[in-house]
C-alpha cells in the first residue's frame, strides 16, 4: 500500500477526524439543513451533483493566477483572478456543506479533510490578495503556491471519493464499499 493509500485510509478510519468531521456537522447552518434548500444546492436541473460544477471556478481562477505569476507583468491580472476566485469560493462552500449534511460518517470523514484543504487554500489566496494589494508580490505569489498546493490536496481527498464510492466501484467490490470503516 503506498503512502497516500495509507493516508486515504487513516482519513477514512481515523476516530479524531471522525470527532472534529462530528463536530463540523452540528455546526453546518439551519438555512442548509433545510430539506428545500438542501435539494437546491445538492442538484441541478439534469439531477446532478451542483458543487463540482460551481467549485470548477474558484479553482479556475487560482490556477489561472498561477499561470499568469510565472509569467512577467502578470501580477496585476493574477490579483484580480484571485479575487474573483474569492468571490465564487462562498458558493462552492454552501454547496459542500449541502452535501456534508447528507454523508455518512466515512464518507464525512473524507469531506472534513477536503473541505479544511479548501479552507486552507482560501485563507492563502485571501492572503495572497491583501499582500498584492501592498506590494509584497513576492511573498504573495509563495502564498499562493501554498493555496494551490492545499487546493490540489483537497481536489484529490473528493476524486478519491468520488471514485472509491461511485456505484461502479461498489459494484466490483463486491459491496464492501459501502461499508463504513470504524
Amino acid at each position: 500500500m503506498s503512502g497516500v493509500q495509507k493516508l486515504l485510509r487513516w482519513v477514512e478510519t481515523s476516530p479524531a477526524v471522525d470527532k472534529a468531521a462530528g463536530a463540523l456537522a452540528e455546526l453546518v447552518p439551519a438555512a442548509l439543513r433545510r430539506q428545500e434548500v438542501t435539494n437546491l444546492l445538492r442538484k441541478r436541473a439534469l439531477g446532478r451533483p451542483v458543487h463540482p460544477a460551481v467549485v470548477v471556478l474558484p479553482m479556475s481562477f487560482y490556477a489561472a493566477s498561477a499561470a499568469l505569476d510565472l509569467a512577467p507583468g502578470g501580477s496585476s491580472a493574477s490579483r484580480a483572478l484571485i479575487g474573483a476566485g474569492l468571490a465564487t469560493a462562498p458558493a462552492a462552500l454552501a454547496t459542500e456543506l449541502a452535501e456534508y449534511g447528507t454523508l455518512g460518517r466515512a464518507e464525512r470523514r473524507t469531506a472534513f479533510v477536503h473541505l479544511a484543504a479548501n479552507a486552507t487554500a482560501t485563507a492563502c489566496y485571501l492572503t495572497s490578495f491583501r499582500l498584492r494589494g501592498h506590494g509584497f508580490g513576492l511573498v504573495a505569489r509563495v502564498v499562493s503556491a501554498v493555496g494551490l498546493a492545499a487546493l490540489a490536496t483537497g481536489g484529490a481527498l473528493s476524486a478519491h471519493q468520488a471514485l472509491i464510492r461511485s456505484p461502479e466501484a461498489v459494484a466490483a467490490s463486491g459491496g464492501r464499499l459501502a461499508e463504513e470503516p470504524v
